[in-house]
This record gives structure tokens, sequence and C-alpha cells, in this order.
């Protein structure tokens, strides 16, 4: 089986702080909002609260 189907769901998922964490504070709340909405960031909203897939974030980051 596939390590990720062995996962809980949010081993992987990260806070909209701690994304901007991994992004050094490089880039404002703003800026995720606009990606999310206009670019395609991956991302999952779950009982009103944005999270963020790292693995699908960092791959996301690469290709943009």
């Amino acid at each position: 089986m596939s390590e990720t189907k062995n996962t809980p769901l949010f081993e992987n998922l990260v806070t909209f702080d701690e994304l901007l964490e991994m992004l050094k504070h490089q880039y404002s709340k703003h800026t995720v909002y606009r990606w999310i909405h206009k670019q395609g960031m991956p991302y999952r909203k779950i009982k009103g609260k944005l999270w963020f897939p790292r693995d699908q974030v960092l791959i996301w980051l690469e290709r943009s």
C-alpha cells in the first residue's frame, strides 16, 4: 500500500499559520489567498478552517 493511504488525515496538513512559517513569512495572508483562488494552490477546508497538504504545496510552489 502507498504511504499516503496509511497516514492519518491531519498528519500531512498544516494550518495557515504553519504555512506562513514554512514560507518564512516572505508572503502575506493576502498573497496566499490569491494563490488559492486564482492560481490553484492546493488546500482543504475542514470545519471552516483552511488546511494545506504540505507535500502538495511544496510541489505546487516548485512548479509555480
